[in-house]
């Protein structure tokens, strides 16, 4: 597609149309070009980008179709990423679990304060690395 508003222009909607407006567009034409016409594959393109809300607010931005589902990164580091996001998770949830066993231990008077608020403070650690992690693209 080569220019912003190409996918527009294949609906024969404006820039401003509503879902609503798309969808009945998209219906109009896909009755009028079924499948193995010319115009069927834009047709359908050019809906799968523009009903969804995250694809067509980046469409109108940058002009290029996004791939649904798919996160585009400067680098390979994105794996490592996700990775490293993966590991933290998992540390959460486990620190989770020894934080609401401590706290039981803590409210049965087992054990004192200090050991609960630890594990809760190195559970909120962990989040908050994990939050940081997903500023990196």
């Amino acid at each position: 597609m080569s220019s912003a508003k190409e996918l527009y222009n294949v609906l024969g909607v404006d820039q401003s149309a509503s879902d609503a407006e798309i969808k009945s567009a998209y219906e109009r034409l896909i009755a009028d070009n079924p499948e193995g016409t010319p115009l069927h594959s834009r047709i359908v393109e050019a809906y799968s980008v523009l009903s969804d809300m995250d694809r067509r607010a980046a469409y109108d931005i940058t002009g290029k179709i996004r791939k649904s589902g798919v996160r585009k990164h400067r680098d390979g580091s994105s794996n490592k990423t996700e990775n490293a996001r993966y590991a933290l998770n998992t540390l959460f949830l486990a620190g989770a679990a020894v934080t609401t066993i401590l706290f039981i231990l803590q409210l049965s008077g087992a054990i004192g304060t200090l050991p609960f608020y630890i594990a809760c403070g190195i559970s909120l650690l962990i989040k908050i690395a994990e939050y940081i992690l997903r500023l990196i693209p």
